[in-house]
């Protein structure tokens, strides 16, 4: 399956710079805007989708084109090849069900772990072998070499250690454990951060390498070179700050050591928010759910202030969305950036959905303190993204 249309390279590397310029805090024109457009003329489900791979392509390409074509900037090609948000899970054992409604996501049926200090019996799987890890791997190369390796893909959905350690265990021996088991739990976190990386390893080498993938977990949104490590920590909405620097941060910070501080995700809310950017070494940037993090503005001013980016997905009708990141600016301007993340339809006119949100982000960029930084004392560096205009 050859590409029908054509990429502009050019015009990418251009987008990229926009982003590489945002995450250091560089004076842009305005903030990008992370559109895209899912399209599914052929009307296939999710679960046709997760099961066929040729399926899935055609439905990401349709909307890769369409995203291209239609919507006028910022937008940067890439692809999500998936089977799950159960990946770890299913590779140390857990049975893969799939639901009877045809667009719900697998899920696993019960937890593997009877208790936590069970952990000892477990092996290191096998990503050639093991759960549905063989399957992303056959379609990560896939998705790379029907398109010759010039769209961008994300790896697959593998939710990070604290995500797959609740899944492993159920949501009550989670909690508990840390708590009532703290060592066993740690070791339990430390076998699922080597199966994460060793299985990131491997999906990476199927795309291609490093330089063909958005990230190491999930988005579809491109990171710059250096930081493309990202970790999925949802569970961390639920416990405190201190249990995050317990647990949390020890794991993910392994993954950033290897793949560079990128982004974390949480859906939120976000009690650890203070914390996020902090990692050793230090990410740049977080993708949350507005919906989710809207009570939480405040307190990410404060902790984001000319440090660190905000992605903020905005669901609902266009009018909403645009009214909810107007209501960001007002509230975040002139300290932190937030990133709009906004999903469109084929019926949606894209390009006066593009340019309403342009008003925005241009006058979110005049608002900006670009001179300021921060005087929290606790930015070990300047960061250092790669400036490639004039190359």
């Amino acid at each position: 399956m050859k590409l029908d249309f054509e990429i502009d390279t050019c015009e990418v590397e251009h987008r990229k710079q926009q982003i590489r310029d945002v995450w250091a805090y560089r004076k842009v024109d305005h903030i990008p805007i992370m559109m895209s457009i899912r399209a599914n003329p052929w009307g296939y489900t999710v679960t046709e989708q997760m099961i066929n791979m040729e399926k899935q392509l055609e439905v990401a390409l349709a909307g890769v084109k369409l995203s291209w074509e239609r919507i006028p900037d910022d937008y940067i090609p890439a692809m999500r090849p998936d089977v799950g948000c159960i990946v770890l899970a299913s590779a140390f054992g857990a049975e893969v069900i799939y639901g009877e409604h045809p667009d719900q996501t697998p899920y696993i049926k019960g937890p593997v772990l009877d208790d936590v200090e069970d952990v000892d019996d477990l092996e290191l799987p096998d990503p050639t072998v093991d759960g549905l890890m063989p399957e992303g791997l056959r379609r990560i190369k896939y998705f790379a070499e029907e398109t010759d390796h010039r769209i961008y893909l994300s790896l697959l959905d593998m939710g990070g250690p604290m995500n797959a350690a609740m899944d492993l265990l159920g949501s009550t021996r989670f909690f508990t454990a840390m708590y009532d088991f703290p060592e066993a739990f740690r070791r339990l976190l430390d076998l699922l951060t080597e199966t994460f990386i060793l299985f990131a390893d491997v999906s990476i080498e199927a795309a291609g390498g490093i330089d063909f993938i958005t990230c190491t977990d999930f988005p579809d949104i491109w990171s710059p070179e250096g930081h493309k490590g990202h970790v999925s920590d949802d569970t961390c909405a639920a416990y405190s700050p201190e249990f995050f620097r317990r647990f949390s941060m020890p794991v993910n910070n392994k993954i950033f050591a290897k793949y560079g501080g990128g982004m974390l995700h949480n859906c939120g809310p976000n009690p650890a928010a203070d914390d996020y950017l902090w990692h050793t070494p230090r990410i740049y940037a977080v993708d949350l759910s507005y919906r989710c993090s809207r009570g939480d503005l405040t307190k990410l001013k404060s902790a984001f202030a000319h440090e660190g980016v905000i992605y903020f997905g905005f669901e609902g009708p266009l009018e909403t969305a645009l009214n909810d990141y107007k209501h960001v600016m007002e509230v975040m301007t002139p300290d932190v950036i937030v990133i709009p993340c906004v999903e469109l339809s084929p019926d949606d006119d894209a390009n006066y959905a593009y340019n309403e949100f342009l008003k925005i982000s241009r006058e979110y960029a005049l608002r900006m303190d670009w001179s300021k930084r921060s005087s929290n004392g606790r930015r070990p560096e300047k960061p250092k993204f790669e400036d490639v205009r004039g190359q």
